[in-house]
């Protein structure tokens, strides 16, 4: 289940994908509001905090794994409440990013949207 998360998470946020970062970077060039450009960066600072969040939870949930591994009498009620654990941590967060980003997506044209979203190498 972890691992599953963390391959997730590398193909969203480390495969190629635009993370909150890379969007907060452009918005300001891109968006000519000011004010609509800070409330689109208000919304990808929350994003970074809530990744930091998620990724300190899975951190926590893997390492109690390693530590119920480790444990002989371990039941299959315990594996299951930490799977459990997992699955609505990755719930909770993927919810609220959706959240964010359309929240983002209601105060940006779609040219602006488009701009934010291409990457410049």
């Amino acid at each position: 289940m972890i691992i599953a998360i963390v391959a997730v998470f590398h193909i969203l946020f480390g495969g190629g994908a635009l993370t909150f970062d890379d969007v907060r970077d452009s918005a300001e060039a891109v968006i000519k509001d000011k004010e609509r450009a800070k409330q689109v960066i208000s919304i990808t600072d929350e994003g970074d905090y809530r990744y930091e969040q998620f990724s300190e939870n899975l951190e926590k949930l893997h390492k109690q794994l390693k530590a119920m591994n480790r444990n002989y009498d371990l039941t299959r009620e315990e594996m299951d409440t930490l799977s459990e654990k997992a699955k609505q941590n990755q719930i909770e967060f993927f919810n609220h990013y959706i959240t964010l980003q359309f929240q983002m997506k209601n105060l940006v044209s779609a040219e602006e949207w488009q701009a934010m979203h291409t990457k410049k190498d």
